[in-house]
Formats: structure tokens, C-alpha cells, sequence
């Protein structure tokens, strides 16, 4: 099955197109579908970073980073994958597909990422992006998140997305 959507970040709009598979993934990766230009993945223990092709699997708890007219787009679960913009760091903090409904929580740390869900998927599905201000969490829907200057912004293409603030910010 093929999703197509329509990305807009930072004026640029982009059309992605990614296949959503019946992918046997283990629960604690992903799958990248796209790498293009500079990106890079660092796994949990801080290793040097590795360059990233499409195919590779993405673990629990790597940093992946993209340069300069660079992207990435990383198969979470069969269901979702996040799409990686330019000039971005984003860690895989949670993927448990044990979980009811399934949790995955994406840390973008800086740049922005558009969440990529498949149509009604709310109640299989708890999908997040932390970011310094709060969490921007999908109810069913396709949303990009963005840090700039340590705020993050989520824009809604479709559907419902809940902003949960830091307790800081409160």
C-alpha cells in the first residue's frame, strides 16, 4: 500500500511518497526509505556518526542528523514513518509495538520533521514528537513539527493533533 502527502516546512513544499509495507520490523527499529545528501545516524552508546543509506535499520535510541539539502524518510512502524527536513536532529526515543494502542515517541531536537500517519489510525496508534516547548501528539492525522531558536511549532495538514506543554512552560 502507498501513502502520498504533501509536506509544507519553512515556505518549501515537498511531495513524498513512501510505501507503508507489511514490514516484519522488529519493534525496536526503523527502516529508512529515503536518505538523501548528508545523514547520519549515532546509536545510543555516542559512537562516532555513520552514514545512513536507504535500507538501513534505524534502532531505539539512535540521533539521526541531516545536513544541508538533505532529508530522510524513516518507517517507524507499518503504519507511520517521519520524514526528516534538512538541517535537523531527531532521536528515536520510543517505538513499542507491544504496546495498545502502539507507542512511538520521535525527540526532535532541532530542524523539523513531518509525522507521515496512514489515515485512521488514532486508536491503533499513540504517535508523539517532543520538543523543548512540549509534546505534539497525533490523533489519526499527518502533522510537521519544527524547532526554531528552542520553541517548537506543529502545523496540522489533517486531522487532530494534541499539544501537551512542558510542565515548565506552564
Amino acid at each position: 500500500m502507498s501513502t502520498i502527502a504533501f509536506v509544507k516546512l519553512g515556505g518549501i513544499s515537498f511531495l513524498t511518497l513512501f510505501f507503508l509495507t507489511s514490514l516484519q520490523a522488529a519493534p525496536e527499529s526503523g527502516t529508512v526509505t529515503v536518505a538523501v545528501g548528508e545523514v547520519s545516524a549515532v546509536g545510543e552508546e555516542g559512537a562516532d556518526p555513520t552514514p545512513v543509506e536507504k535500507g538501513d535499520k534505524v534502532a531505539v535510541g539512535t540521533t539521526i542528523k541531516t545536513g544541508d539539502d538533505s532529508r530522510a524518510v524513516v518507517v517507524i512502524t507499518p503504519r507511520s514513518a517521519i520524514r526528516i527536513s534538512a538541517n535537523s536532529e531527531v532521536v528515536i526515543e520510543t517505538v513499542d509495538e507491544e504496546a495498545s494502542p502502539k507507542d512511538v515517541l520521535i525527540d526532535l531536537k532541532q530542524g523539523s520533521l513531518g509525522a507521515l500517519l496512514k489515515p485512521n489510525a488514532a486508536g491503533e496508534l499513540d504517535f508523539k514528537v517532543r520538543t523543548p516547548s512540549g509534546v505534539a501528539a497525533a490523533r489519526g492525522t499527518f502533522y510537521s513539527v519544527a524547532v526554531k531558536d528552542g520553541k517548537g511549532y506543529a502545523q496540522v495538514k489533517e486531522g487532530r493533533v494534541e499539544i501537551i506543554p512542558n510542565e515548565e512552560e506552564n
